[in-house]
């Protein structure tokens, strides 16, 4: 609501005032405009008439800041402030930030072995006043841990570019056709950019682990370790198929797309340069997989990469191997 009567218009933009005080000008504007009457004033905005003579014994129409709340008056003048001596405080701060699993118990003891005396209630002061002093991060970070029956080991950016198979990269994209959903699996060696692409017709780490199954038949290279995203069908079943095969399981940090980058950049791929454009595909899996072989032929054997100096997957693969002296599977 503006208020235009009591004062111009012009008059209350270069005021520039809060959201309350215009609230405050508009009861004004409103007691004005209808004959000055209180009574009707405060039932139309619910407030009480002690509030309206408050704020009435304030304002001022030439200087409209007088309805801005004034946090001066509400200050006190004197703030009861520590009797503790400083280096007291100080040396409560520097235990507690040595050991944040320190108590105010803990701590009061060991300032007694040190002939200093305080309360609980001193210590435990100190350790509000100082959010680094807090121990709520690590509290959480422990109950989310204790809920892991896996460990989240983290890959070393340098297993990307060390050699074929040192990082596969694998990911889940939902893929809806003719409004039925379907969950598309892809794999990617980060050297090579050799990928995989196979659907499923539900998330599961049986699923999963059916999918390493296939990626580890259709890449023509042995895979050391594999990096995927915390989601429940990387637990469980598709883990147990990577002990089983021996191959090192990493994660990626939550809500952390970008660790596993190059996963993502093969589901825009498929998704934009192949399934986008299948007007005829029906929903049904057998024919979205025979699309995805389709699709793999073509990533591998056709598709130039710029980040492999424009060859293709394949070919980059056997030129590798050719020049280590190394044998490529036949596929």
């Amino acid at each position: 609501m503006r208020a235009f009567k009591i004062v111009p218009l012009v008059q209350v933009n270069s005021a520039n005032l809060s959201k309350h005080a215009l609230k405050r000008l508009t009861w004004f504007d409103f007691w004005y405009r209808h004959n000055k009457n209180i009574s009707l004033t405060c039932r139309h905005f619910g407030i009480s008439r002690d509030t309206f003579y408050l704020w009435k014994a304030r304002f001022n129409p030439r200087n409209l800041q007088s309805l801005e709340d004034n946090l001066k008056t509400r200050t006190p003048h004197h703030l009861r402030e520590m009797t503790t001596p400083t280096w007291i405080l100080k040396r409560i701060y520097d235990i507690r930030l040595n050991d944040l699993e320190k108590s105010k118990y803990e701590i009061h003891q060991e300032l007694l072995r040190e002939g200093i005396k305080v309360c609980h209630d001193t210590i435990q002061k100190v350790i509000n006043r100082h959010s680094e002093l807090k121990n709520i991060q690590h509290k959480a970070t422990l109950k989310k841990h204790r809920n892991y029956s896996i460990p989240r080991l983290k890959a070393a950016y340098e297993l990307k570019e060390k050699d074929l198979g040192s990082l596969v990269q694998i990911d889940t994209k939902y893929l809806y056709i003719l409004g039925k959903r379907f969950y598309l699996f892809v794999a990617v060696d980060c050297k090579s950019r050799y990928g995989f692409v196979w659907a499923y017709g539900s998330c599961s780490s049986a699923n999963a682990a059916d999918f390493l199954s296939k990626v580890m038949d259709y890449f023509p290279f042995k895979i050391k370790a594999i990096n995927t995203d915390n989601g429940s069908e990387y637990l469980l079943n598709f883990h147990k198929k990577c002990e089983e095969l021996g191959i090192i399981h990493y994660f990626s940090h939550p809500y952390t797309p970008k660790m596993n980058s190059r996963a993502e950049r093969l589901i825009q791929t498929a998704e934009y340069e192949f399934f986008n454009y299948q007007a005829d595909l029906m929903p049904l899996l057998k024919e979205i997989n025979q699309r995805c072989e389709i699709f793999n032929d073509k990533y591998n054997n056709k598709r130039f990469h710029q980040a492999i100096h424009y060859q293709t997957p394949k070919e980059y693969v056997t030129n590798l191997l050719l020049r280590k002296g190394e044998e490529l599977y036949v596929i």
